[in-house]
């Protein structure tokens, strides 16, 4: 195809209607929900083989040499995997921001295959990795794959990525609504009807399925009644949120420096790169023959502790060894995220506090777990720097609104904190350690389209004074366009099409979006 027939195809979706957009979502929704429902089903039930072994090991040893050689096959599947596309590494969010951004671009098909299964094995094994992130990476990759399927333009196709993601997310919590905030905050970074309605379709499909195939119950239900805190002692959340925000910091430091670790360690050990999940299985089946319910992304673990109410101390032993667990279990590159295992390490350090604040007479007993609650959503939207996901997130996981209230505040002074520290967003932290490796720089053109911001809005094209090779061809507002010229003002709200290179995507929505 032509590079007019492409810009062509990308003006008819510019001027495309709504339907057409949550029909594509729906599609893109079916197709990841599928993809992530399956993902997520193998997952769980592998893992009760490990963690029944990891039980039976006390009275049949053998079991314990079971485990290892499984570790060894899934370390050499993974290793063979991972040589033959680096891509499936990691969480796979900083590639699909990356993706979007211009700066990369995934074969989705090898996502879609070989990131499920590696990340199938690696996350059921026990080592502390989350589903959501290759989950994201897998919807994405079944958006990209209808977008070629159908041959869409690029920027079709990107729509249907960012739908894609937020589908992903959708299916592996059963959280639609947190899944399109996601895209919005943290992957597609800004807000316009194409992507929101064909992410919001998408996601609500996504769901649909999930449920479907894991029932109605919330992935994170606790228990009915929650007791909430006085006006008086709000000031409690707000003392919450200052320690949930330096302990994001803390996190997001040490999550950024693991893989240096490994480095150092592989070179010691003589040990490739694509091998270092020998060292974390190593490690970890201590852990598991000892502790078995440390093990995993810590759904379980977040389960129990509103049920059993853990000794202070213990509750203090468990997030230390759920931190080091968690850095290892990342920083070995198997494919496997770190959103539920934040989740796990927000909730443990909810409850540490929590389990202070009732020793202090600060609350009462029946306001504990509240404080699991609020936990994870400080923590998680400290270190990802994106807090609307972080509240509506756990809101959806845990099936109650009633805690609202102080989500927000805890999260919001979480995020603060961690504004202040300077600390960036986790993910597109891990984003720039990456690009060195996999930076392509792409001089073709393509189409993008991004609202008009504050910091534009009132203006004259010919004053923005943009790079010569930055275009701005059509503004939209509702259903009515207009080919833009040097004269033309912009409005707020308003929808701008621009004809830029991709590997200067982020470029360009960093000078003319607000920051």
């Amino acid at each position: 195809m032509t590079k007019s027939s492409d810009q062509k195809k990308e003006y008819e979706f510019a001027a495309s209607s709504i339907l057409i957009q949550v029909l594509r979502g729906i599609a893109v929704g079916i197709f990841a929900g599928i993809v992530v429902g399956s993902f997520r089903l193998l997952i769980s039930e592998i893992f009760k083989f490990f963690f029944n072994a990891y039980q039976d090991s006390h009275s049949q040893f053998i079991w314990l040499g079971v485990i290892g050689l499984a570790y060894l096959f899934i370390a050499w599947i993974n290793a063979k995997l991972i040589q033959s596309d680096k891509d499936i590494k990691g969480s796979g969010i900083p590639n699909v921001e990356a993706e979007l951004k211009g700066l990369m671009g995934m074969d989705w098909w090898d996502i879609l295959w070989k990131k499920f299964l590696a990340g199938v094995l690696a996350i059921s094994s026990g080592l502390m990795l989350g589903r959501e992130g290759p989950s994201i990476q897998l919807g994405a990759a079944a958006g990209k794959g209808l977008g070629k399927y159908f041959k869409l333009s690029p920027l079709e196709q990107r729509t249907l990525i960012a739908a894609g993601a937020g589908a992903g997310l959708a299916a592996a919590f059963n959280a639609p609504i947190a899944g399109l905030l996601f895209v919005v905050e943290e992957v597609y970074h800004h807000f316009t009807r194409f992507v929101w309605v064909t992410t919001l379709a998408a996601s609500l499909t996504a769901n649909f399925v999930s449920q479907t195939m894991f029932g109605l119950k919330p992935v994170l239900g606790m228990p009915d009644v929650v007791a909430h805190l006085d006006l008086t002692r709000y000031w409690i959340y707000l003392l919450l949120g200052v320690v949930l925000g330096l302990a994001g910091y803390v996190y997001e430091w040490a999550i950024l420096r693991i893989g240096k670790v490994y480095h150092w360690l592989g070179d010691k050990l003589h040990l490739s790169p694509n091998w270092y999940s020998l060292l974390a299985f190593v490690l970890i089946l201590p852990l598991g023959y000892f502790s078995p319910q440390l093990l995993g992304g810590g759904n379980e673990l977040i389960l129990s502790l509103p049920i059993h109410r853990l000794t202070f101390s213990v509750l203090v032993i468990y997030f230390f060894l759920r931190f080091i667990f968690s850095m290892i279990s990342y920083g070995s590159g198997l494919p496997g995220g770190i959103f539920l295992p934040l989740l796990a390490l927000g909730s443990l350090l909810g409850a540490v506090l929590g389990h202070l604040f009732v020793g202090l007479d600060w609350v009462t007993d029946a306001q504990f777990p509240l404080f699991i609650i609020l936990g994870m959503s400080g923590y998680f939207g400290a270190v990802s720097k994106a807090p609307l996901t972080a509240m509506i997130l756990v809101t959806e996981m845990v099936g109650d609104i009633r805690s609202l209230m102080p989500l927000g505040i805890v999260t919001l002074v979480a995020y603060t904190v961690m504004d202040l520290l300077h600390g960036a967003p986790v993910y597109e932290a891990l984003l720039e350690q990456m690009l060195p490796e996999n930076l392509v720089d792409e001089g073709e053109t393509t189409l993008i389209e991004i609202p008009v911001s504050e910091k534009i809005a009132g203006r004259q094209v010919h004053e923005l004074e943009l790079p010569h090779d930055i275009l701005i061809t059509t503004q939209i507002h509702g259903d009515k366009e207009q080919t833009v010229n040097g004269s033309t003002r912009l409005y707020l709200g308003d929808t701008i099409l621009l004809v830029v290179k991709k590997n200067r995507i982020a470029q360009v929505k960093e000078l003319l979006l607000d920051n």
